[in-house]
């Protein structure tokens, strides 16, 4: 029996090896899918029982926020209605926002109080998007999240007259702005390594984009 139980540890050991490394080959969009693909599954194994164990300290490791998921801290809620996506280094729970409008605080550099907007939220797969098919769909704030396993998004900006981008990383924080004002014939295209980004009308804030220094998404 003791040998048996030392095969079986050793085993599991092993196993959730290979399971930590397939996890950390994978991105964070990547991650969260894999964790809702669990979702409504009933079923148990001590297999099972290391993949997800292996899966919440994924998430501890990269510093993402899993507390919508996690049954405070111990083991992760694998009911379907928790099916989630990531935003920065938080996950957000998909029912929570059923709507595509959404509200976002933006955070200075200064010490002001922050600004609250609403926005039209899109979550994006591909890795190549059309701006100005985007902005006819709302006269909102456009706020777009990336979700592909691409390192950067082309966006392109054809046709597009006096919108700034503002580009974030996976923290949300701002690291940069560009500015679509096409003129002339041809095409416009940019490349973004941001994680999210907001796009607004030049004339619609007071504030100098420049002056911010993150946002976050909230309900």
């Amino acid at each position: 029996m003791k040998k048996f139980n030392k095969q079986l540890k050793t085993a599991n050991m092993n196993n959730q090896k290979e399971v930590n490394n397939n996890f950390q080959k994978m991105n964070n969009h990547a991650l969260i899918m894999r964790y809702n693909q669990e979702l409504g599954n009933l079923g148990w194994s001590s297999s099972r029982g290391v993949f997800l164990n292996a899966l919440q300290a994924e998430f501890k490791l990269r510093g993402i926020d899993c507390k919508s998921i996690s049954n405070d801290g111990i083991g992760l809620k694998l009911s379907k209605e928790f099916e989630a996506f990531i935003f920065g280094k938080k996950l957000m729970l998909k029912k929570d926002f059923p709507l595509a409008d959404v509200n976002i605080e933006i955070q200075f550099k200064d010490e002001r109080p922050t600004h609250a907007v609403k926005c039209y939220f899109k979550r994006i797969a591909a890795h190549s998007i059309n701006l100005a098919q985007l902005i006819k769909e709302t006269n909102q704030t456009l706020l777009l999240s990336f979700e592909h396993e691409h390192l950067q998004t082309t966006i392109d900006g054809t046709g597009t007259h006096n919108y700034l981008m503002a580009a974030f990383d996976e923290n949300n924080k701002l690291i940069g702005v560009s500015f679509f004002n096409q003129i002339g014939t041809g095409t416009f295209a940019i490349q973004t390594q941001a994680k999210s980004v907001l796009i607004f009308h030049q004339d619609q804030f007071e504030f100098h984009e420049f002056e911010i220094a993150s946002l976050e998404l909230v309900f």
